[in-house]
């Protein structure tokens, strides 16, 4: 996902028969069928987590300004930004805080999100609160912002592009990596001939371009499980997003994330766009969760756009809740 729409471990027994355990070994570039491998035997042993975030969201205050960037139907009472105030914006920011809640049982899914946010021009803060659910079939949003809720159900084919747009794709190779349902794949990866030095570690570089611009993973060694240290995200030769993210060694669980730092940069300019630091309050694996836990009733009064169907002039089927 480009950072304009936000734009987000252990080792195995049964390799390690057969992968070298020496500090040389660890300076060789990873290949793709092993981190695949172990990756796969991760998500297995894992399976279903349970997740408390704490988030904390810095904000180019010209981004509070949409209809500088993307313009909109103008009302009367809209009077644009000079070129110094922008400039002015651009460098101010604005720091928020948000909490989420989150289960993952690929290819199940639900996170629930709460936090205070300033409105369009910065006129007023005001509450958000979604919960969001995927069964692998399909992609239910519950925004209880306003004082009408609101239901979007989708396609699961949707839910990656969802999950992506609360800023979760560096999530995505931390918790899930190489998962096709709720991870991020390796598909259209290479790896680089040489490693780089990421916290000290001989790290194997991964590069992925296409038409938007390129994608570079940096995957630790098999001394700290295979975890995915570092993410970013170039486009004409310049950095638009980068992801750090901290672990911790667990006796059972292995390598579990501690904290993900996220900056978008201003694509022409070496300016904060916005940035989110995660950081984990509680990291469960192996959790007892129930299918129920993945079902949303809806509150009496909600207005819901299920969009898996149609009408008979093909519009959106819509309804409210009784």
């Amino acid at each position: 996902m480009l950072p304009r729409h936000r734009i987000y471990l252990v080792a195995f027994l049964f390799l390690g028969s057969v992968l070298p355990t020496t500090k040389a070994a660890d300076q060789q570039p990873l290949t793709i069928d092993v981190i695949n491998q172990t990756w796969k035997a991760r998500r297995e042993r894992l399976q279903a987590m349970r997740i408390e975030l704490s988030l904390e969201i810095t904000t180019s205050k010209l981004l509070l300004y949409p209809e500088e960037e993307t313009p909109l139907i103008e009302t009367s009472d809209y009077i644009p930004l000079t070129k110094e105030e922008s400039e002015h914006l651009k460098k101010e920011q604005v720091i928020n805080h948000a909490r989420y809640s989150m289960l993952l049982d690929s290819p199940k899914m639900r996170y629930h999100y709460r936090g205070r946010f300033p409105t369009a021009r910065l006129k007023e803060t005001v509450s958000v609160e979604c919960t969001c659910f995927s069964d692998g079939r399909s992609f239910t949003r519950l925004n209880q912002s306003q004082e009408t809720p609101s239901i979007h159900i989708l396609k699961a084919s949707k839910a990656s592009t969802l999950f992506n747009s609360l800023a979760q794709l560096p999530l995505r190779w931390t918790l899930l990596p190489g998962d096709p349902d709720l991870g991020e794949t390796l598909e259209g990866f290479t790896v680089q001939a040489n490693t780089e030095s990421i916290q000290d570690l001989d790290c194997t570089v991964l590069k992925k371009t296409d038409s938007e611009g390129t994608a570079y993973l940096w995957v630790a060694p098999r001394s700290h499980d295979y975890a995915v240290l570092k993410y970013e995200y170039h486009y004409a030769g310049k950095i638009l997003n980068s992801c750090h993210v901290q672990y911790k060694n667990d006796k059972t669980w292995g390598q579990i994330p501690q904290s993900c730092e996220i900056k978008c940069l201003y694509g022409n300019e070496d300016i904060l766009r916005d940035a989110y630091k995660y950081t984990f309050n509680t990291f469960h694996a192996d959790a007892n969760i129930t299918d129920d836990e993945f079902q949303l009733n809806f509150p009496q009064g909600a207005r819901v756009w299920d969009y898996r169907k149609r009408d008979s002039q093909g519009k959106v089927i819509s309804y409210i809740v009784e």
